[in-house]
């Protein structure tokens, strides 16, 4: 008898490893198949005025339209919006903010080519994750996002052009709210750097309690050294948690990332994905890392930097310092960091450049025009 529990809960597990693949999270058949007669289901449309609902407000040039303001307890599971042309203008133009119960600060504040995984200003390929979803001229989030008294979505044209936009956003309500659920925070980032043999560059600092739950990265440089993203690729990121330094110390930004040597191909998988890769004159690289099967948890604060000063495979090589000297080995990051907090706002953006600014493929090429200007 104990020998056929033995075997039925080998069974089992095999069974719940099988579901974790597949899904990307363990699925409970039990919950899906619950009837809940206690929660509400709820959905708000957006930007489209040309169907049943002629008094939606268009996202015309400079406006700002509400794709959802509900009232909690309640979580949001599900974003849609359509991409648009020209995606130029508007992958980085139009920006989404979340914001939640009555904090100052949005939660969420990124331009939506970025948010939704679409790198380099919009030049991805077509991709599914567990969580984002980059499809054929649409974007979804998946990510949950509770709310104990209200939560607004928005989407924001910065742009001097009307976009044509179809949004819809799908939430539920919760019986009552539980305390250990986290507010969803996602931050928009970009800086151009010289990357030296000594760069150690802060990317991401949040303090408070909650977990990261990834991130996106789109990475650009014309460093003819840097071909194929070699040395870029390299960099220990360096997790210091809680004061605790180097609690996570991944040796290699590929590696980070789940990928080896490098960034070679395009991937797209449920937790992890490459989708551009282009190499030549103008290397363009987007990736994203979620870290649903395992959050990175801080109860103070937590700090993530790249580090390249330790990388001695590549700094003893004379190429670099010769190139560095002739004011290349310069690389363009836009960064998003998604995360879970328990308080619903109070992170500071960083202020977002104009739609000019945000466009261009890399940020070097004008910040050197400015300077230049200032000189003469």
């Amino acid at each position: 008898m104990k020998t056929r529990h033995l075997i039925l809960a080998g069974v089992i597990m095999i069974v719940a490893l099988l579901m974790l693949a597949a899904f990307g999270s363990p699925v409970r058949a039990d919950d899906l198949a619950k009837i809940k007669p206690d929660v509400r289901t709820g959905f708000g449309n957006a930007g489209w005025n040309l169907d049943r609902y002629a008094d939606l407000e268009p996202l015309h040039a400079g406006k700002t339209i509400t794709l959802g303001d509900m009232k909690g307890p309640g979580v949001i599971r599900h974003i849609h919006m359509t991409r648009h042309r020209p995606k130029e203008l508007f992958a980085r133009g139009i920006v989404l903010e979340i914001w939640f119960d009555d904090a100052d600060e949005p939660a969420v504040r990124c331009p939506v080519a970025d948010f939704f995984g679409d790198g380099c200003n919009g030049n991805s390929m077509y991709f599914t994750s567990n969580l984002i979803e980059c499809a054929p001229w649409s974007y979804n989030c998946y990510i949950p996002m509770p709310f104990a008294k209200r939560a607004r979505v928005l989407f924001r044209n910065d742009t001097d052009r009307d976009a044509k936009c179809y949004a819809y956003v799908e939430w539920e309500s919760l019986p009552e709210w539980d305390e250990s659920l986290g507010y969803f925070h996602a931050t928009y980032n970009r800086k151009c750097f010289q990357l030296t043999k000594e760069t150690d560059e802060p990317f991401f600092e949040v303090k408070g309690k909650g977990h990261v739950l990834g991130r996106q990265f789109s990475v650009v440089t014309d460093e003819p050294l840097f071909k194929g993203y070699m040395y870029v690729m390299e960099g220990n990121n360096e997790i210091n948690i809680d004061g605790r330094e180097r609690q996570i110390d991944y040796l290699g930004t590929e590696d980070s990332f789940t990928f080896s040597w490098g960034f070679q191909n395009t991937f797209a998988g449920l937790r992890a994905g490459m989708p551009l890769v282009e190499t030549g004159p103008l290397n363009q690289l987007s990736i994203y890392r979620f870290h649903d099967h395992m959050p990175i948890r801080f109860n103070k604060s937590l700090e993530w930097r790249i580090n390249w000063s330790k990388e001695r495979l590549f700094t003893r090589k004379p190429e670099w310092s010769e190139a560095v000297e002739r004011d290349g080995c310069w690389v363009d990051y836009a960064t998003v960091y998604y995360w879970y907090q328990n308080q619903p706002g109070g992170f500071k953006h960083q202020p977002l450049d104009p739609p000019a600014e945000r466009q261009k493929t890399l940020l070097r090429s004008s910040r050197k025009s400015d300077k230049t200007e200032a000189e003469s």
